[in-house]
């Protein structure tokens, strides 16, 4: 039981990167302040990087807790 809950919180914070990715791109197409530069887009990779590594550790997580 115990990986299957670690499971599910990879799952909730791949999710929440996903957002955030989406939320990065959109400032940077419509951004509020001229300044952002590339930062907004630097922020979007970092997140999309980041949901792919929580995306990975909740399917081992889901493989582990099968194993037991």
């Amino acid at each position: 039981m115990k990986w299957d809950a670690w499971s599910l919180v990879f799952t909730g914070l791949s999710l929440t990167c996903v957002t955030s990715t989406t939320l990065f791109v959109l400032v940077a197409i419509n951004p509020k302040d001229a300044t952002y530069g590339s930062t907004p887009l630097i922020y979007a990779g970092g997140s999309a990087a980041l949901a792919v590594a929580f995306n990975r550790a909740a399917a081992w997580a889901a493989r582990r807790g099968q194993a037991t």
